[in-house]
C-alpha cells in the first residue's frame, strides 16, 4: 500500500481519471446550428389546364321555356288614329320548333287577332269588330355572343289563315281581309323582334356562369381523412360554334384554368369576379380534360405524418448506446433540400439536423427522401462531441420510415371528383364524367410545403335541359 509522499499524487490521478471515465459514459448534450431556410428558384411553373366539356341543349326544353315566357297579349293598337282600325294580337297556343338546316329553325306561332274597324255609313259612324286566327310563320338562327348572351335572328315568313276576318254592318259583310293581311304583314316583323328581345331578356347565361366561375375558385374539401383540398383558378373560356340536330343544340366549352390541390387548406385570399372574360371561339378544342395539378402537402401536414412514423423510434448506435427521437420539424433549405430537425434523448440529448432530396417514388407511390445526410454543421459538432454517433444508423431509420403517401390522396381525390362529375343540379344541369388517370411527377419545395405535380386525365359531358331565367 502506497504511503508517504506517493499517496497525494496517486489520489490526484484517481481524482482526475474518474471525471474522464464518467464523462465518456454520460449522456451528451448537443444543439446544432440550424441550416438556413431557403426556397429560391424552386417553384414549379403553373401549367395551364383545359377542362373541355361537350354541351347538349335540349331543343324541346327551349321550346317549352319560350312558350312559358312568350305568351299572352303581344301587340295592342287601341287607337283609330291614322287607319280607323284597332288591333290586338295574342299568342293562342304553343309554338313548335322544327329544325330546317344550317342551324336555322322554323316555327309556327298560333295567333288570335281582334280587329275593330271604324266606318261611316249614311253619315253614321259604326265600329264593328271581329276575331279570327292565323298561323304566323318564322325562321330563327340562335347563336351565343362573345359577351355571354344567347341571341336569335328571327325573320317573318308570312302566315296562313285559320279563320278569316268578317265585319257585318247592317246585314252586309265588309271585306277587310286585304286590309288586315297588310297590317299583319307590317306587324309580323315587330313580332319577330319581340321574340328576339324576349329570348335575350329571359335567358340569362351570365348570372349562373359567374356563380360557377366564382364557385370554382372556392377551395373544395375532397377528403377529411387526408385533409385534401382542391382549387380551380379559371382564366379563360373557349367555345366551338353551335351545331344542330333535330333534337338538340350542341357545342363544346373549354375552361382554361390553373388547378391546385393541397394537403392542408391554404390561406390564400380568393378574389371574386364581377364580370366574365369574353368567350373566345375556336374550331377545335382539347378533348376531355388534361389537368396539370399542383398538389401541395403543407409542412404542418407533412410534419404530422413524419412524426407519426418517427417519434418514439429508438436507434441503436453500437457499444450499447442508443438514441430516441422525441421531436421533429421540417422546412426547406438551399438546393431544394428538405431539412429535418430532430430532437433526441438517450445517449445523445439535443437537436441535430439532416437533409435530403424529396422525390416521388413510383413503386411505393410516396414522397420519400433520398441522399439523406447530416447537415455539415451538425456533422462537425458530432465529430467533436460524440464521435461514437453512427450517421448511417439514423439515416437508415429515416429512409425506412419517412414516406408521405401520395397515391391514397390522389385516389381519394379521384373518387371525390368522379362523384362530383356525375350529378344533377336543380337548374337543369347534368354532369357525366370520370377521372381516368392521375400521374404524379416532380416534387419541389416552396414556403408552404412540398409541391408535387400531377397530370389528371378524364372525360366530361354536360347536358342542359333548361335555361335559367333572370326572374
Amino acid at each position: 500500500m502506497a504511503t508517504g509522499p506517493l499517496l497525494p499524487i496517486l489520489n490526484l490521478k484517481i481524482a482526475l481519471f474518474i471525471p474522464l471515465l464518467f464523462g465518456f459514459s454520460c449522456t451528451k448534450n448537443v444543439t446544432a446550428e440550424a441550416p438556413t431556410e431557403a426556397y429560391e428558384g424552386q417553384s414549379i411553373e403553373n401549367k395551364i389546364s383545359y377542362l373541355t366539356a361537350p354541351i347538349d341543349i335540349d331543343i324541346l326544353e327551349i321550346q317549352n321555356q319560350l312558350n312559358q315566357n312568350f305568351k299572352g297579349l303581344l301587340y295592342d293598337d287601341s287607337s283609330f288614329d291614322g287607319d280607323d282600325i284597332k288591333f290586338k294580337i295574342w299568342k293562342n297556343t304553343n309554338l313548335i320548333f322544327i329544325h330546317r338546316n344550317g342551324g336555322v329553325f322554323e316555327f309556327r306561332v298560333p295567333l288570335k287577332i281582334w280587329v275593330e274597324k271604324r266606318v261611316s255609313v249614311l253619315g253614321m259612324t259604326q265600329t264593328p269588330s271581329t276575331e279570327f286566327e292565323i298561323i304566323a310563320k318564322f325562321s330563327s338562327k340562335p347563336f351565343i355572343s362573345a359577351n355571354w348572351q344567347l341571341k336569335t335572328l328571327t325573320n317573318a315568313e308570312g302566315f296562313d289563315w285559320i279563320s278569316q276576318p268578317r265585319l257585318s254592318i247592317g246585314g252586309f259583310t265588309l271585306p277587310i281581309t286585304s286590309i288586315v293581311g297588310g297590317i299583319i304583314d307590317n306587324n309580323q316583323a315587330s313580332i319577330a323582334r319581340l321574340i328576339d328581345e324576349n329570348i335575350l331578356k329571359e335567358v340569362d347565361l351570365i348570372t349562373p356562369t359567374l356563380k360557377v366561375w366564382n364557385g370554382l375558385k372556392e377551395p373544395m374539401k375532397l377528403s377529411d381523412e387526408y385533409n385534401l383540398w382542391l382549387q380551380v383558378i379559371p382564366q379563360d373560356v373557349l367555345m366551338t360554334k353551335l351545331t344542330f340536330t333535330n333534337t338538340s343544340i350542341k357545342t363544346s366549352v373549354a375552361i382554361k384554368a390553373i388547378v391546385n390541390s393541397s394537403v392542408g387548406q391554404l390561406k390564400s385570399q380568393i378574389e371574386k369576379s364581377t364580370t366574365l372574360p369574353p368567350i373566345k371561339f375556336a374550331n377545335n378544342l382539347p378533348k376531355g380534360f388534361n389537368i396539370h395539378l399542383n398538389n401541395l402537402v403543407t409542412f404542418t401536414e407533412a410534419e404530422k405524418i413524419a412524426k407519426g412514423m418517427l417519434i418514439g423510434q429508438k436507434i441503436p448506435m453500437g457499444d450499447g448506446k442508443e438514441i430516441e427521437i422525441i421531436g421533429l420539424e421540417i422546412y426547406g433549405g438551399a438546393n431544394n433540400k428538405l431539412i429535418i430537425q430532430v430532437k433526441t434523448t438517450g445517449d445523445l440529448k439535443g437537436i441535430i439536423f439532416l437533409k435530403g432530396d424529396p422525390y416521388f417514388e413510383e413503386t411505393k407511390r410516396e414522397i420519400i427522401l433520398k441522399n439523406i445526410e447530416l447537415d455539415l454543421k451538425t456533422k462537425n459538432l458530432l465529430f467533436k462531441a460524440a464521435s461514437w454517433f453512427m450517421e448511417g444508423s439514423i439515416i437508415k431509420e429515416i429512409e425506412k420510415a419517412f414516406g408521405i403517401p401520395v397515391d391514397p390522396i390522389f385516389e381519394q381525390a379521384k373518387s371525390s371528383t368522379n362523384k362530383y362529375l356525375n350529378a344533377d343540379f336543380n337548374n337543369g344541369l347534368h354532369l357525366s364524367g370520370r377521372v381516368k388517370k392521375i400521374s404524379p411527377g416532380l416534387v419541389s419545395l416552396n414556403s408552404e410545403g412540398l409541391l408535387t405535380t400531377a397530370t389528371v386525365e378524364g372525360d366530361i359531358d354536360v347536358k342542359l335541359s333548361s335555361f335559367v331565367s333572370k326572374k
